[in-house]
């Protein structure tokens, strides 16, 4: 049964710190757009932002200590331990996995906002100029076609 909160932690872990990275992700676009002119190494950032949310939520919501005490317990205690799975005991240990998430989340993505904010006055320290966003490319044009009338 241990093995199984474990699993269901895990994957309720998963679901939300995946749907927070999808959720954050148009956030994550434009505050990397402000200072990182190059696509190809924003779109780097931003997948590994998306990455670190998801390991920091999943980290941060599964819950390894209930499954450790319950392997290393002596078997005579074991029954014990396995009769403590109530439902009430489950409950709680899906709300410390939501709340782990998102606290773990929560904690990753304001120091992505606190650097995202520093930075400009870092660089003014510096006497760097923030980069400009280079244009995106543009379609080639097509020749004018002219129409001739003959008289």
């Amino acid at each position: 049964m241990f093995v199984a909160l474990f699993g269901a932690s895990f994957l309720l872990a998963l679901v939300l710190s995946v749907t927070i990275a999808w959720l954050s992700r148009e956030a994550i676009d434009t505050i990397l757009r402000r200072f990182v002119a190059d696509s190809v190494v924003r779109r780097g950032f931003e997948k590994y932002i998306r990455f670190a949310i998801v390991v920091v939520g999943i980290s941060g919501g599964t819950r390894v200590k209930p499954l450790q005490e319950f392997i290393s317990a002596s078997e005579y205690n074991k029954a014990a331990l396995q009769a403590a799975l109530t439902q009430e005991f489950w409950a709680m240990e899906l709300y410390r996995t939501v709340m782990g998430t998102l606290e773990g989340t929560a904690g990753l993505l304001l120091i992505c906002i606190f650097l995202a904010l520093i930075a400009p006055a870092v660089l003014r320290m510096l006497n760097v100029e923030p980069l400009k966003p280079a244009p995106e490319p543009q379609k080639p044009r097509e020749p004018e076609r002219r129409v001739v009338t003959m008289r």
